[in-house]
């Protein structure tokens, strides 16, 4: 257990430390909700503009948690490899497992970070939601879902690339290109039929379209997600 927690305390130091991890992982979103308001629902019927910011918001959410896990978990990964701490562990009495463990609960803790923090923020901007008891323990569900489908690519992008600086753009890049190409930064009728698949078994954006439905409405679900009744 105490190398779990030396493990947690040393990788979300060094996550809360880097500027750059921050600034991509809460910042970033947080402007984009800031320009949603300002510039691109500027003349919009408040009518319009308050379910469209909920569900710029979970969209948001859930762009924070890929990011959390394709691009700092694997440049983490890379950073230590290239400090020698990997090849130390290996050579030391102490479990990988329990590494690996640490290392995914400090993600976990940083990605939550982020949530709540975009998610302050798009409240504070006008973003409004409407649940049940049962509606919040779903969503709780479906950002895990995103937390551990994020993970779970960041893993394989650590493990097969070496190169910190590598690790950090190829993560950037498969966030950016799934986010477009998935449904959650366009709507799912502009999808080509390949990409419409795709959109419906990418765990990501399904938790994504999951998330709106449950929080905003089938309503707007079916304006600008794929609906889940298709």
């Amino acid at each position: 257990m105490s190398q779990i927690i030396a493990t947690f305390v040393r990788v979300i130091k060094e996550l809360l430390r880097d500027k750059v991890l921050v600034f991509w992982s809460v910042f970033f979103p947080i402007i984009w909700l800031i320009m949603a308001k300002v510039v691109f629902l500027a003349n919009a019927p408040e009518s319009e503009a308050v379910p469209f910011r909920g569900t710029f918001t979970i969209s948001m959410i859930v762009y924070a948690v890929m990011i959390a896990g394709m691009v700092d978990l694997p440049g983490n990964i890379a950073a230590d490899r290239n400090k020698g701490m990997l090849s130390k562990l290996k050579s030391m009495p102490v479990s990988q497992f329990k590494d690996f463990v640490g290392r995914n609960l400090a993600f976990l803790v940083f990605s939550l970070i982020a949530i709540i923090a975009v998610l302050l923020i798009g409240v504070l901007l006008g973003s409004k939601f409407s649940t049940t008891e049962v509606g919040l323990l779903q969503c709780a569900g479906y950002i895990l879902l995103s937390i551990l489908a994020s993970s779970g690519i960041g893993l394989i992008l650590g493990t097969m690339i070496k190169g910190e600086q590598g690790a950090l753009y190829t993560g950037i890049g498969v966030a950016l290109i799934t986010s477009f190409t998935s449904g959650i930064f366009t709507t799912y009728s502009q999808l080509i039929p390949v990409l419409q698949f795709f959109s419906r078994i990418y765990p990501i954006s399904a938790s994504n379209s999951s998330l709106i439905y449950i929080l905003i409405g089938e309503k707007w679900l079916a304006t600008t997600h794929w609906s889940l009744a298709k």
